[in-house]
């Protein structure tokens, strides 16, 4: 396992993707992705190895516009319930071969894909979660950074140990609670509902976490591509409560002081995007400041990459 020398190393480990492709590295896929469009807008990527399976797909059940420079929904899929059974369809295909490892991990939770402003909030469809990243969609999720203050005044952080059952990095370093935003869910239902079923804390004092910030970043695994927005809350809890695992998501809590927090990050013990959610926490309580953190401009520069998908627009057409 990589050991990062710095902060700003553990941030580019997880957002990875590249800032400029060139299609000459041939050698590496990430290079060859091709935007999949929603008219004028960009609303994810296919990478050579999932455009192969498309085009196949396609030949029998011509939903998509398929081209050497893009991919885009057919002349007969326009309205947001024809893209989300289209792509229904052909995810229930995928998942039935197993042609791709990844829906292995299938959740029967549905996201949803912006860009279309005819539509309430802008949503162009929805799609099962587990498929998100087989098209490079942005996703958007909620993160909590739970922490007390001691009689000193010194701030200590709880840390979540993910179970060893998680089909995603188990076993690694998380925040406290965290989770993806579902279709018809809020933002700030999303973490009173995460806290309770993660981390037993109860609505009364979930309810207290405050809107602080949001990082972004484009994350690339093999076969996989996500970018995605986190938006982070803190919640100073009581010294006295204790989050307990209740959902199976977390193995245990610990309750550490920052500097232990960093030393875990640096040691690459952490799920990579949780680790950039505790490092905003970091500049945001001046545990790093400018003054001596060297690379402080270019760890804020990487924790809010600017992302070219449409995003939630609330409120619209309602």
């Amino acid at each position: 396992m990589t050991v990062f020398n710095t902060l700003l190393e553990a941030v580019a480990h997880c957002d990875n993707f590249p800032y400029v492709l060139d299609p000459k590295k041939e050698d590496d896929e990430m290079h060859r992705a091709i935007p999949f469009l929603l008219g004028a807008h960009t609303i994810g990527h296919v990478l050579p190895s999932v455009l192969v399976a498309l085009k196949d797909y396609n030949q029998t059940t011509p939903v998509f516009t398929i081209s050497d420079s893009s991919v885009q929904f057919s002349e007969t899929v326009q309205t947001s319930q024809e893209r989300t059974l289209a792509v229904k369809a052909l995810m229930d295909s995928w998942r039935q071969n197993k042609t791709f490892d990844v829906l292995a991990g299938w959740r029967d939770e549905l996201y949803p894909v912006y860009g279309d402003e005819n539509e309430p909030d802008n949503i162009a469809f929805v799609m099962e979660r587990a498929s998100a990243a087989l098209f490079g969609v942005s996703t958007f999720g909620v993160h909590l950074n739970a922490y007390i203050r001691n009689d000193q005044g010194e701030i200590f952080m709880w840390v979540a140990r993910r179970a060893l059952t998680k089909p995603t990095w188990p076993g690694l370093l998380d925040n406290c609670v965290a989770g993806g935003i579902s279709y018809n869910y809020s933002v700030k239902e999303t973490i009173v509902k995460e806290c309770e079923e993660e981390a037993s804390i109860p609505s009364h004092l979930a309810s207290q976490a405050r809107s602080v910030s949001l990082i972004t970043y484009y994350t690339c695994s093999p076969g996989a591509l996500q970018p995605e927005t986190e938006y982070l809350f803190d919640l100073e809890l009581p010294q006295d409560f204790k989050p307990i695992p209740r959902d199976g998501e977390a193995e245990c809590f610990y309750l550490w002081p920052l500097q232990k927090v960093k030393e875990t990050i640096l040691n690459n013990e952490w799920k990579p995007n949780c680790a950039l959610a505790a490092i905003d926490f970091f500049m945001r309580h001046s545990f790093i400041t400018p003054d001596d953190e060297p690379e402080y401009i270019d760890i804020s520069y990487r924790l809010h990459r600017r992302l070219e998908f449409p995003t939630p627009r609330k409120g619209l057409n309602r």
